[in-house]
């Protein structure tokens, strides 16, 4: 039996310990290899690798086509035995508010994610809750609960990605979510509040129902005095040619009447007479015994 050299065991060691240097990358990661404390290669795209195995190296793997959910204002401990945090906010007019949103981000810049901070996620983290106390600081509680919500979101998207940049933590943030924006639960504000916002959307309702009705309305009478106009303007064009076939009749007549006026006057008599004794009603009395007729006739 040939006993192994120290050579052929360094060997072999020495093959066991570059094999623990191969690592792969999935097609949603990208890595960062390190040798000797330096970036050797600051993007390694999706594949089996190869890096200095420890302690001579390192490489870190992380997620680059993923999206992950940061939530800020939500009450949890961090660590074991720490107070929770707090998920109430103050705002410019020293009210206080129940705030709570997720941070949709990606990993942008890998190398800056990986090497520039210890802790990325927990930093982000700290500027989502840093940029929100800012932005809730500098409104009323009104315009925080009502009209300004949605600008809030736009706002503080922004300043958190600015603040990231600067930082050069490699995080960009895709979308903002505020789950939560009200007055606090204890103590009867929210009910006292949501009060407040049930009779403010009735009056908004009112006022709009009152604005439609306004609307009919004014139609109908539109409506009406363009019918009364229309109505109007046809009766006068009925009475000015009716005017005009009249007048245009006498004009015809008063000329025959200068040819002829005897035969004229006679035919408008007749004429007259035709039109007017169809109406008139005739009654045939008796005369009584002393020949008088009784003119008083009763209907």
């Amino acid at each position: 039996m040939i006993k192994p050299s120290k050579w052929m065991v360094t060997a072999v060691l020495l093959g066991a310990y570059a094999a623990t240097g191969f690592y792969g990358v999935a097609s949603d990661e990208s890595g960062v290899a390190i040798r000797l404390g330096r970036a050797v290669d600051r993007s390694v795209l999706p594949g089996i690798h190869w890096n200095a195995p420890w302690p001579l190296g390192r490489t870190i793997v992380e997620q680059t086509a993923t999206s992950f959910i940061m939530p800020i204002g939500f009450r949890f401990v961090e660590r074991t035995g720490d107070p929770p945090t707090s998920d109430l906010w103050l705002t410019g007019d020293t009210n206080v508010i129940t705030a709570r949103l997720t941070v949709q981000y990606s990993i942008a810049s890998l190398d800056d994610f990986t090497l520039t901070h210890a802790t990325p996620r927990q930093l982000l983290r700290r500027i989502g809750e840093r940029a929100t106390g800012q932005m809730l600081a500098g409104e009323g509680v009104d315009d925080v609960l009502t009209g300004r919500r949605q600008a809030i979101g736009i706002e503080l998207h922004a300043r958190m990605q600015e603040i990231l940049d600067e930082l050069a933590t490699g995080i960009r943030i895709q979308s903002i979510s505020l789950q939560e924006l009200a007055p606090p639960v204890s103590g009867g504000v929210r009910t006292s509040f949501q009060e407040v916002q049930n009779a403010s959307s009735d009056r908004e309702r009112m006022i709009q129902e009152a604005h439609a009705y306004a609307a009919q309305v004014e139609a109908e009478t539109v409506g009406e005095i363009q019918q009364i106009v229309s109505t109007a303007h046809a009766d006068r064009h009925e009475r000015v040619t009716t005017a005009g076939a009249r007048a245009a009749r006498f004009e015809a007549l008063a000329a025959e009447h200068g040819h002829s006026a005897w035969i004229t006057e006679q035919r408008l008599y007749l004429e007259t007479i035709e039109r007017l004794l169809p109406n008139i009603e005739t009654y045939v009395l008796e005369p009584s015994d002393r020949g008088k007729i009784n003119l008083r006739i009763l209907r």
